[in-house]
């Protein structure tokens, strides 16, 4: 009986791993037709199809659209069209995939996806880069590839317009363009680049995005000194970019040859400090742009001086320490030249005992071999001499 109860299961467990794809296939919408991608302007690219086949006109549907690039999260976005346009920003390969979706269509299912891809681009121009160093300018650099031709084209995108511009001050190196003055009004707003030529006979073009926001590079403040009293009054005029909250001040000074650093807000401009009439005033500002407004800053400026050091000053801070050093030198050079006289060296006790050891082996061994002098013969020859002034003796008859 279980037996019999099993089989049934089998059945009717392969009826619907074998039915259930079909219907599933018949709920799944048709997929989007000729999917494919062309040039709507020099910055936009289109991205468009035809209806599903044999869509129920009831059948109210929206299409999801997938773009990727290498290495990075998908995108995706959806349309009740039939097409999206996307701005070309990067040189990368794109791969975008559509799916039919329902959104009032009896229970349907999403299609099958389709896909195409956008090809990565060959590389005309390398290291691109804008800055914006005034209100109303900004400045585009970049290298031209080898074999690149001469003959490069500059366009962007106006702020706010669909209209394109051409370059219109180029500028140039070992007669190549290599870069660009624009002037507009460009800060709140995403830039869109074109840059296109030949390379080895073939067209090529470029394209770049720049939030000119995130690249201020205004120019060096100018520092102006003041005296007031006690104090010193430091000032400069905030760049021209954005906001005057935007942008606080770092404030680096040397008075008699001490070194300080401040970082200063906008609002504390001008910055008074305390004045030293003994002491010369050395300052150099740098703006930085806040990252609640964008990104960037300026070059350090000019060194601005102010005062002069008096000569108590300039012996304590300069001829003193160089006294102090030349005699240390003269005292290192004198210790190592009687370095033995000061500290003569001290004899380790084990090398003395060793010493007077030997000592008493030498001289036990040498009493048994003592020296014996040999006695000298001395020769000595005794003659007579004869006396004249005493007076013979005669021998006696």
């Amino acid at each position: 009986m279980i037996l019999k109860h099993l089989e049934c299961l089998l059945v009717l467990q392969y009826f619907i791993n074998l039915v259930a794809p079909e219907v599933a296939t018949e709920k799944a919408l048709p997929e989007p037709l000729n999917l494919s991608l062309t040039w709507a302007t020099e910055f936009l690219i289109k991205l468009s199809w035809n209806a599903p086949k044999d869509l129920d006109a009831s059948c109210k549907v929206k299409y999801i659209i997938n773009s990727t690039r290498t290495g990075q999260k998908s995108n995706i976005s959806s349309t009740p069209c039939l097409y999206k346009e996307y701005n070309v920003d990067m040189n990368d390969a794109v791969n975008y995939t559509v799916i039919t979706s329902p959104v009032e269509c009896n229970d349907r299912t999403q299609s099958k996806p389709v896909s195409v891809s956008k090809p990565k681009s060959t590389e005309l121009v390398k290291n691109f880069g804008c800055f914006l160093y005034s209100s109303k300018a900004m400045n585009c650099s970049w290298l031209p590839v080898n074999d690149a031709s001469k003959d490069l084209q500059f366009y962007y995108r106006s702020p706010g317009d669909s209209h394109i511009a051409a370059c219109s001050e180029y500028q140039y190196r070992a007669a190549q363009r290599t870069g660009c003055h624009l002037r507009g009004a460009f800060l709140q707003y995403d830039v869109y680049f074109l840059v296109n030529g030949t390379l080895n006979g073939s067209y090529v073009r470029n394209n770049f995005l720049v939030l000119p926001r995130y690249h201020v590079k205004p120019q060096a403040p100018k520092v102006k000194i003041t005296e007031e009293g006690k104090n010193l009054i430091l000032s400069w005029d905030p760049p021209d970019i954005g906001a005057s909250h935007c942008w606080n001040y770092i404030l680096n000074y040397n008075k008699c040859q001490e070194s300080l650093s401040k970082e200063i807000q906008s609002k504390y401009v001008p910055v008074k400090v305390p004045y030293d009439r003994r002491c010369q005033y050395r300052v150099q500002v740098k703006a930085v742009y806040q990252k609640w407004c964008g990104d960037g800053g300026s070059d350090w400026s000019e060194e601005e001086i102010y005062g002069v050091d008096e000569w108590s000053m300039t012996v304590v801070g300069t001829v003193i320490p160089a006294a102090v050093f030349l005699f240390l030198i003269l005292l290192i050079c004198c210790f190592m030249r009687h370095r033995e006289k000061l500290f003569p060296k001290i004899p380790q006790p084990s090398l003395i005992f060793k010493d007077m050891l030997n000592s008493n082996k030498e001289q036990k061994s040498s009493i048994g071999n003592l020296y014996v002098p040999v006695k000298e013969e001395v020769e000595c020859k005794i003659s007579l001499e004869k006396d004249p002034t005493l007076p013979m003796m005669q021998p006696d008859h």
